[in-house]
């Protein structure tokens, strides 16, 4: 089962500001069989295990992971019922790992001289199994497709054939792709200026196309995003329907250099680079939330309640637009327990 993230969009009789900026091109995602992988804009680089045959009661899962340029591997593994305090690692019935078993969502972390060893292992075995310091078997996991994964990131990191491959290992002696993370320069918000009152915050969900889709008016929130060249700045979220696990909310941005008259417009993203044509401007978010303290809008969208697909996005406001920081994502729906990073960027907060 695979989901398409779709990008929608609600139109307005508000003024439309066209979105300009760099543009951002999210990883791209590799599935094969029970595993999937992908590099993010810097080709950090993950493979993820899915449940073997859609078998949603599985409970074991696996991720291994490569930065960019690094050397280093790391391997980890989340048990739903870890018992006892160690661990045996056997694949295909070889011992290739045992340590202490930590608390959270990885029980079993492979040391980093160790790492590698592990994940080639993995890479070349067909079953894996874990067992307890008393015998019993914590869990066990599919590897069919995990070489094919290993492989994809061995060639999108320029790995391939050379001694520090993550699986298709060789003698070709070359340097390793690296990509530096964009950066981006936030004018930080500081102090909270002005926000409008109730009134003029209805009036702004009523001119939208989401006031038949409103549950409530408390649904719509405003939140100031400080000063920017003596103009007060507004981010007002409007309701615009809700599904059984995802609810959807149009972001605007208001002007006023008063504190009590505002101008609205759809608020501007550098991803995507604009909304559907013809639809008035306004993106519409899944889920979105505000987080203040990083000055940041964060935004998720199931692909079904179980969680085990869909994307996510978290923006930054630098002062005139909302940049993306990070995106992660699964579009298969079959079982992962994390979401891949498709994109990441550094933020430089500027007074």
């Amino acid at each position: 089962m695979s989901l398409h993230f779709v990008r929608t969009v609600v139109a307005g009789s508000l003024l439309a500001m066209p979105a300009i900026a760099a543009p951002v091109t999210l990883g791209e995602q590799f599935f094969r069989k029970d595993w999937a992988a992908a590099c993010d804009n810097s080709l950090a680089c993950e493979a993820v295990s899915m449940a073997p045959d859609g078998d949603l009661a599985d409970k074991t899962w696996v991720r291994i992971a490569r930065d960019s340029g690094a050397d280093t591997v790391s391997v980890k593994i989340g048990l739903l019922e870890p018992k006892g305090d160690r661990y045996r690692l056997l694949i295909d019935g070889r011992l290739v790992d045992s340590g202490m078993l930590s608390k959270g969502e990885w029980a079993i972390e492979a040391a980093p001289s160790n790492a590698l060893r592990v994940a080639r292992a993995i890479g070349r075995g067909r079953k894996m199994v874990i067992l307890g310091s008393d015998g019993s078997k914590l869990g066990e996991r599919s590897l069919n497709g995990s070489a094919a994964a290993l492989i994809h990131i061995d060639h999108l990191q320029n790995r391939a054939r050379t001694r520090n491959a993550l699986f298709l290992s060789g003698r070709r002696t070359v340097q390793p792709k690296s990509m530096p993370l964009p950066v981006i320069a936030a004018q930080r918000i500081g102090k909270a200026g002005a926000v409008p009152d109730a009134g003029t915050i209805i009036a702004v969900v009523e001119k939208s196309q989401c006031p038949a889709e409103q549950l409530a008016v408390t649904e719509n929130s405003a939140f100031s995003l400080g000063k920017n060249g003596g103009v007060n700045k507004v981010l007002i979220l409007v309701g615009c329907g809700a599904g059984a696990y995802n609810m959807t909310m149009a972001p605007y941005v208001g002007s006023s250099t008063d504190g009590r008259r505002w101008s609205f417009t759809p608020a501007r993203f550098d991803y995507p680079e604009k909304p559907d044509e013809g639809m008035g401007g306004a993106v519409l978010l899944s889920n979105p939330e505000w987080d203040a303290a990083n000055q940041q809008l964060n935004s998720f969208h199931k692909g079904r309640g179980l969680g085990d697909c869909g994307r996510s996005a978290n923006y930054v406001w630098d002062g005139n637009q909302f940049r993306l920081v990070e995106a992660t994502g699964i579009d298969e729906c079959n079982g992962a327990r994390s979401w891949m990073t498709l994109w990441r960027a550094k933020v430089e907060f500027t007074d």
